[in-house]
C-alpha cells in the first residue's frame, strides 16, 4: 500500500487516512486542544505525510508513530504562530474612533428628517409603505403595488398624493420671502 502512496495513488492515502485518523484526533485532543482545532490539525497532520511521503520513517512498519510526532510538531507550530499573531495585535496601536458619516450627516439635516417622519407618520399607513417601497427599498410600483394589495393605477395616485404634500409641507415658504 506504502508503494502505492509513493506513487501518487489518493486512494492507498485514503486508506491510510481511514486507518489512522482517529487515533492521530485522539491524541491531539488529549493533548488539550479543542476538538476544532484538533480537526484543523489532523488535516495539517495528513498534508505533512503527503508532502513528505517520500521520507516517512515507520517504527514497527506502522507510519503511525510518525504521524503522533508530526501531531505534536503540528501542534506546537500552531501555538507558535498564535502566540506570534498575538503579539503582532498587541503592538499595534488601538483603533481609533472613527466619526460615523451617517451621523454627520444626519446631523446636518435634523430639521428635515424630524419633521419628513413626523409628516409621513401622518400619512396612512399604505401611503406610507408604498412611499418606503418605492423610494427606499427599490421596489417598482407595480411590485410595491402587488406586495400591498393594491392596484397600479390606485398605487400610483397615492404616491403622487403623499409626494405632493411631503413637498408641500416640506419646502420653504417662498411666499414669506417674497417669493413667487
Amino acid at each position: 500500500m506504502w508503494q502505492q502512496l509513493l506513487a501518487g495513488n489518493e486512494r492507498a492515502y485514503g486508506l491510510i487516512w481511514d486507518r489512522h485518523r482517529d487515533r492521530v484526533f485522539r491524541h491531539l485532543v488529549m493533548g488539550g486542544n479543542s476538538a476544532t482545532d484538533a480537526e484543523d490539525l489532523t488535516a495539517a497532520v495528513f498534508l505533512e505525510l503527503w508532502r513528505r511521503r517520500s521520507s516517512i520513517r515507520f517504527v514497527d512498519e506502522s507510519a503511525l508513530p510518525w504521524l503522533i510526532v508530526t501531531a505534536q510538531n503540528v501542534t506546537r507550530n500552531a501555538t507558535r504562530a498564535r502566540i506570534r499573531y498575538r503579539r503582532f495585535l498587541s503592538r499595534l496601536p488601538p483603533p481609533g474612533d472613527q466619526p460615523d458619516h451617517a451621523e454627520s450627516h444626519a446631523d446636518q439635516n435634523d430639521e428635515m428628517v424630524i419633521r419628513l417622519r413626523a409628516l409621513i407618520s401622518k400619512a396612512r399607513p399604505v401611503d406610507a409603505q408604498l412611499l418606503a417601497m418605492t423610494a427606499l427599498d427599490g421596489f417598482t410600483v407595480i411590485e410595491a403595488a402587488g406586495a400591498l394589495g393594491i392596484s397600479e393605477p390606485a398605487a400610483k395616485m397615492r404616491l403622487s398624493r403623499v409626494r405632493s404634500r411631503l413637498r408641500a409641507d416640506l419646502q420653504p415658504d417662498l411666499s414669506a420671502e417674497g417669493g413667487a
